[in-house]
């Protein structure tokens, strides 16, 4: 493995690894202890819409988290682009970032937005995407109903704090973000050394 990061389990007796550098997803049967590249070929190149998961490059996976429906939902670090990965079909669907970083698109549809490196990952309780948008120093969701991403806290800019709304609320460098059941989202800023929790009122 090369700086292996983010790490899921199936449920099924599978535990998958984001292999960053060597630009692979892989797949370690527990029972077994066999382990085998699920995605990803090595190469650096974009990820082409809708292709089989089998033989597609991957350009930096980094963090990936089922949903209900049993998906892989992955991030690509330097690919700046998110993917889901459809496990029962063997496809791969390209839901948001244009691949460009930046930090565009809040409110608008999500497969026009660009993403800056992002390197966490959480599916929330409602099915919809937390990212750690590490480089733009924020954090955004994907609203898979309405396909649109939407920023959830954070300013753009690097610093910490201050405290109140999250929209104001600057970070530095976060890596970490869990959607937890109750609809918090518990964020580790990494560079500002805190861990933040993010409540909206109900």
């Amino acid at each position: 493995l090369h700086e292996p990061h983010s790490i899921q389990l199936d449920g099924k007796g599978n535990l998958y690894i984001c292999d960053i550098r060597n630009h692979r997803i892989r797949r370690v049967n527990l029972k077994s202890g066999i382990i085998t590249t699920f995605a990803g070929t090595g190469e650096r190149a974009p990820t082409p819409d809708g292709a089989k998961i089998a033989g597609t490059p991957l350009n930096g996976p980094r963090a990936i988290d089922f949903d209900k429906q049993g998906n892989l939902w992955l991030a690509l670090r330097e690919g700046n682009a998110v993917y889901k990965l459809d496990l029962k079909r063997g496809t791969l669907h390209h839901i948001a970032g244009t691949g460009a970083q930046g930090f565009t698109g809040n409110g608008g549809p999500a497969r026009l937005a660009t993403l800056s490196g992002p390197k966490g990952l959480s599916v929330g309780p409602n099915g919809n995407i937390y990212l750690t948008d590490t480089e733009s120093h924020s954090i955004r969701m994907i609203d898979v109903r309405k396909q649109t991403l939407e920023l959830i806290a954070g300013t753009g800019d690097r610093g910490d704090g201050p405290e109140g709304d999250p929209k104001s609320c600057k970070m530095s460098r976060p890596h970490g973000v869990f959607a937890a059941s109750d609809g918090a989202i518990y964020v580790g800023d990494s560079e500002a050394h805190r861990v933040r929790v993010i409540r909206h009122e109900r």
